[in-house]
């Protein structure tokens, strides 16, 4: 395929599956608050029987604690999948207990407090488990939908395209989820430069290694190659930046940065500072201009690069990744390092309600009844 074309494959791609994925994330959080819903209604009721004439009577405060579930499940459950959402704090706990108290002046303080408390604590703990059955059914999901995204006759057939189009449709997708969800690795974020390495394996024909055995890029954004140093830094270790101290952080908090830039500035050579300005999206020909010169957004880009590369020396290694000499199935899970090869003879296409790719079965079993019969919350169904 012509570059063009294949830079275009690769973006659309790109593009569909974080439109897909988010679209699936809304379905399923609907679904989830469905299932809350009715979690709400098996372990809080709002009628009552009279133990003294044996009627059924409305209970208010049942309604209240239901209300309650409900707010502290549907703010948990957006907080989890990366949406706005209210923080429950014990102020809203003490407000609750207090809008019980009045329901109920004879209702002892304590206890009002302990049902509302407990409330919470089911409502965080199912929402909890509701983010992470959405999460983990996503994971199929995004395979199903790669298939069907890049089905085995498109491409002319190429399977080569055909597969790696299906892993780079299945990394973006899971990507945007767990970018949501925040279950991401550091450094591990798809960036434009891992996209136009996808372009080039379908121009070429030629299936490089993109990604880690640790799940992390082999290349920066830049499309420079990432150090081991920075592969550290992702998995989280410890003592490998230096912290910002002395007196200039207590007068001037940018100086000892601004230091660092300018040194860096003054010590690259021409044919350096001119790859600088480029990846800083600069012009070129400003090369020749000490920094002071430099206006504010040519500074701005080159701080900015100055943080994502950490080093000038990363400049001069340019992603270069091992041909993978495997048979095209096997060749794009290597490349992306996933776990199995996306084969469509099990996903196909149909017509109707149905999606083919997110199912209509019941996602979340432990909001069912079963759980709830032995939970503590029961203990609240009577009211405080």
């Amino acid at each position: 395929m012509q570059a063009a074309l294949t830079e275009a494959v690769a973006r659309s791609t790109r593009e569909q599956a974080v439109a897909d994925a988010r679209h699936d994330l809304q379905e399923l959080r609907r679904r989830a608050i469905e299932a809350g819903r009715d979690r709400s209604r098996n372990i809080i009721k709002t009628s009552r029987i009279d133990s003294r004439t044996g009627e059924i009577r409305y209970n208010p405060a049942g309604r209240l604690l239901r209300d309650w579930y409900l707010h502290v499940y549907l703010n948990t459950l957006r907080a989890n999948l990366g949406e706005p959402a209210v923080t429950i704090d014990a102020q809203q706990v003490e407000d609750t207990t207090a809008q019980l108290r009045r329901i109920r002046p004879a209702a002892d303080g304590l206890n009002a407090l302990q049902a509302a408390g407990v409330v919470r604590d089911v409502a965080v703990d199912d929402a909890a488990h509701a983010a992470a059955d959405i999460v983990a059914h996503l994971g199929s999901v995004a395979a199903r939908r790669a298939i069907l995204h890049a089905t085995d006759d498109r491409f002319d057939g190429d399977q080569l395209s055909v597969h790696v189009s299906r892993h780079w449709y299945q990394r973006c997708y899971d990507d945007h989820v767990h970018g949501l969800t925040r279950s991401r690795q550091p450094l591990a974020e798809v960036t434009g430069a891992e996209e136009h390495q996808v372009a080039l394996t379908l121009e070429s024909g030629q299936a490089r290694r993109l990604i880690g055995t640790d799940g992390v890029p082999l290349f920066t954004a830049h499309g420079t190659m990432l150090t081991s140093q920075d592969r550290r830094l992702a998995a989280g270790a410890a003592g490998l930046v230096s912290p910002i101290s002395g007196v200039e952080h207590h007068t001037e908090a940018t100086r000892v940065l601004r230091d660092r830039v300018t040194q860096t500035w003054s010590a690259l050579t021409p044919a350096e500072r001119k790859q600088w300005l480029r990846l800083a999206g600069a012009d070129p020909e400003s090369a020749d201009l000490t920094w002071s010169s430099l206006d504010g957004n040519e500074q701005t880009g080159i701080i900015r690069l100055y943080l994502d590369t950490h080093r000038p020396d990363q400049l001069a290694l340019p992603f270069q990744g091992s041909v993978i000499d495997q048979e095209p199935r096997l060749a794009a899970v290597i490349m992306f390092n996933h776990r199995t090869p996306l084969d469509g003879g099990g996903v196909q296409s149909v017509s109707g309600e149905q999606d083919p790719a997110l199912g209509d079965a019941a996602l979340y079993d432990h909001l069912g009844h079963e759980r709830a019969r032995d939970h503590p919350a029961n203990s609240i169904e009577r009211g405080p």
